[in-house]
């Protein structure tokens, strides 16, 4: 919907915990590799100096470090058939790092969802089509079909057009109904929603959507809205004002619904139906304005268990506040310390891992887009 802005955990610590990864690009090497552009937000703290990119193939977990020195970009290459967790940590002047920041997944172990947005438009006899890169894996390619009935695919059957999100050339005078599909290393995904359009024939702009309504769940809200005759397709207008569109237009395929999360503030919303002939009057506004999103509770009954070097650590979620969307360990050497280490594990509630000798003081906290909560009881664990 494109009014998605990024959550972020902050922690308290001597470097301030890297802000959460923003945003991925890609792009194949020669050496079968997948070249991940990852980006954060820089650090305010005036401590920070540097940045280290943390990978891993599971939640929780390092295999390899990047380090991206004070940019707040790095070039992540990454190997097809896995899905890799990576987080960034901020570091000063003395190489002392600060906690890390939520991870985000990276998955090249599933071929990419469908392409978004899939629209047409006409020229003359010229066609183009275009679209949106896939919500769910990444594309490396996509493959075009086209045919002269709905479904059908008599012209191009899944057509390999390359690294693009647009193509256009002439047609004959006729209808066409057009899909487009993403693919990668791993395979191919599924179809977006087919458009149609017609070249060399008049054709008007659809009917106007009716019956705009929204519904929440939490900050995610769903707006759906009644068919508009003639629509091959739907655009939402998104703006700061009544009547404005400054925030953005989406074009969310031939579908009478759509949910996206909404972050605080307050958005005019509206619908409008496109088809080959043009783009139909404004839907009915709807102002939203998501309640805003509250910190968890503390988590409940921390426990350990284990022997010789293998900790295993419990919790229970939080029975008060908003809903976490992950958990940090702290750890210290004493009751109230986080001098060990500040562990962002992920949307888990238990956690096995290894200690060295010693006594360790140890809390959990849930954390979700508005921060981290309360601390959980504190327990210690010696080994």
């Amino acid at each position: 919907m494109m009014i998605r802005h990024p959550e972020v955990v902050r922690h308290r610590a001597c470097v301030v915990a890297a802000a959460l990864l923003l945003s991925f690009s890609l792009a194949s090497s020669a050496a079968a590799q997948i070249l991940v552009t990852a980006a954060w937000d820089p650090n305010a703290d005036g401590s920070t100096v540097g940045y280290m990119v943390s990978i891993g193939t599971r939640p929780g977990t390092t295999t390899h470090t990047i380090d991206a020195g004070p940019a707040t970009t790095s070039v992540v290459p990454l190997q097809p058939g896995a899905v890799y967790y990576i987080s960034v940590r901020g570091y000063n002047a003395q190489r002392q790092t600060g906690p890390p920041s939520v991870e985000a997944a990276v998955d090249l172990a599933s071929s990419p969802g469908a392409p978004q947005g899939l629209q047409a438009s006409v020229a003359g006899a010229v066609a183009s089509l275009a679209w949106a890169p896939p919500d769910e894996g990444f594309a490396t390619r996509y493959l075009l079909s086209v045919g002269t009935a709905p479904g059908a695919d008599n012209l191009l059957s899944e057509y390999a057009l390359g690294n693009v999100t647009s193509v256009s050339g002439p047609l004959p005078t006729g209808t066409y109904y057009a899909r487009v599909q993403a693919g990668n290393v791993v395979g191919i995904g599924p179809t977006t929603p087919e458009v149609m359009f017609r070249v060399g024939a008049s054709i008007g702009p659809p009917a106007t959507p009716s019956n705009l309504s929204a519904a929440w769940s939490n900050t995610i809200v769903t707006l759906s809205w009644a068919p508009s005759s003639g629509a091959t397709s739907y655009a939402l207008e998104v703006g700061s004002a009544s009547g404005a569109s400054n925030i953005g237009v989406l074009n969310v395929g031939n579908v009478t619904s759509f949910s996206a999360p909404v972050p605080a503030g307050t958005f005019y919303v509206r619908v409008r139906g496109v088809n080959a002939g043009g783009t139909s009057a404004p839907s009915n506004q709807l102002v939203l304005q998501p309640a805003p999103v509250v910190v968890p509770g503390p988590p409940r009954n921390l426990t350990s268990s284990g022997s010789g070097a293998t900790v295993t650590l419990r919790w229970t979620a939080p029975s008060s506040g908003g809903a976490p969307t992950g958990y940090v360990v702290e750890v210290g050497s004493a009751s109230g310390q986080t001098d060990i280490g500040v562990f962002s594990v992920g949307a888990v509630t238990t956690l096995t891992t290894t200690a060295p000798p010693g006594t360790y003081y140890v809390r959990v906290r849930a954390a979700n887009g508005s921060g981290a909560g309360a601390a959980s009881n504190t327990i210690v664990v010696r080994r």
